[in-house]
């Protein structure tokens, strides 16, 4: 069959249910990683360097002849588009503004090693951004990772045919938004209609929360903040102390990072954080506090297996002092499946106890109370 670009998009049929740019800009991809012996290499070499340690592969062999399809059948399911060649299969599901589904990956990953059964199976999903990616697979990219991954490889001597599709499917990258986000994002401006809604819906979903029974020692009221510094939640306060922050807990969401300077934390989603915040007395002090020192030390190495990233923000070169440690996981995997908003605020809530019971293991958070009512 004739192998140009143009017959092969004649061969495109836009399925129903589906996103016609995802099916689109799959089989674009897919004609030029066929046909591009360079622009394979360097997405093959990309996204074994994406894989997590133990997960990388060998990248074919020049003699090896690799098999690109999309669409094709893989039991009872059509991933976006597969790769295989002696001892490997990498199956490819790509989104665009849609999510991935419940389990998809996870069926994918079954059938393939089933179809497959002496290759290397590796799941692939490519999205438009990163809070589209899902746990499941073995390796998850967004669409301007690819566009990057391209642009580097146009750096270097690049055959002219080769060099002129490459342009091609980034300047259609680029188009619909996928290359490495512009000032204003085209997602922003898609979701935003919905996404602006997402304070007010946060706060129906925090407030009941205040009457909540937290499960934290010390002396500690729990009161519903609407948004202010940028963040809105559960502030835990100390009702037994003079300084209210000595220190305060935070469980809710931050929103703009502006005034925490951490914007660069929650460029990509929203996470549900609790936040040690301490007053204004006590930020000369608190960092030189023997069990502030230990807590730190304990929070890095109980999350390491948790769903919860410990952040500590004075190690930033401009921190807001008031807020220096955090724990923070991605809402979006606390609420993914989730339909009333009751089901969603008890996964809030019993998101929020896990962060207390890492937050108060070994008792270094009573001590550090403790030595910050010692402090003048």
């Amino acid at each position: 069959m004739d192998n140009s670009l143009l017959v092969s998009l004649r061969q495109y049929r836009p399925r129903e249910g589906r996103d016609s740019l995802e099916n689109f800009v799959t089989e674009v991809f897919a004609w030029l990683l066929r046909n591009g012996s360079g622009t394979r290499k360097a997405v093959l070499a990309r996204l074994r360097d994406t894989m997590p340690a133990g997960q990388d592969f060998d990248l074919p062999r020049d003699n090896e002849e690799i098999e690109w399809s999309t669409q094709a059948r893989l039991g009872s399911r059509r991933p976006d588009m597969q790769a295989t060649w002696p001892g490997m299969a990498l199956i490819f599901e790509h989104k665009v503004w849609s999510g991935l589904g419940d389990g998809q990956i996870m069926r994918y990953r079954a059938l393939a090693q089933e179809a497959f059964p002496d290759a290397a199976v590796r799941v692939v999903a490519i999205t438009a951004s990163r809070h589209q990616h899902s746990n499941e697979a073995d390796a998850c990219l967004c669409w301007s990772d690819i566009y990057d991954t391209l642009e580097q490889y146009l750096g270097e001597e690049v055959e002219a045919t080769e060099r002129f599709h490459i342009e091609s499917f980034l300047a259609l990258l680029n188009h619909e938004g996928l290359q490495p986000a512009a000032p204003m994002a085209h997602e922003a401006i898609l979701y935003f209609p919905t996404a602006g809604k997402l304070p007010q819906q946060l706060e129906q979903a925090f407030t009941p929360l205040a009457a909540r029974d937290w499960p934290v020692n010390g002396g500690y009221q729990a009161v519903m903040k609407r948004l202010r510094w940028g963040r809105l939640g559960i502030e835990l306060h100390r009702t037994d102390a003079k300084r209210k922050w000595s220190p305060g807990i935070f469980i809710g969401c931050v929103i703009d990072g502006s005034d925490h300077t951490i914007n660069h934390r929650i460029e990509d989603s929203i996470k549900l954080q609790l936040i040690l915040d301490f007053s204004d007395g006590l930020r000369p002090h608190y960092p030189y506090i023997d069990s502030y020192r230990v807590l730190k030390a304990t929070l890095a190495e109980v999350t390491q297996h948790s769903r919860w990233t410990f952040y500590d923000h004075s190690k930033e070169r401009h921190p807001n002092t008031f807020h220096p440690l955090y724990l923070e996981t991605p809402l979006l995997e606390i609420l993914r499946g989730s339909k009333t908003m009751e089901e969603q605020r008890e996964r809030i809530f019993d998101a929020g106890c896990e962060a207390l019971e890492l937050l108060q293991h070994g008792g270094h958070l009573d001590k550090l109370r403790d030595e910050c009512d010692v402090v003048a």
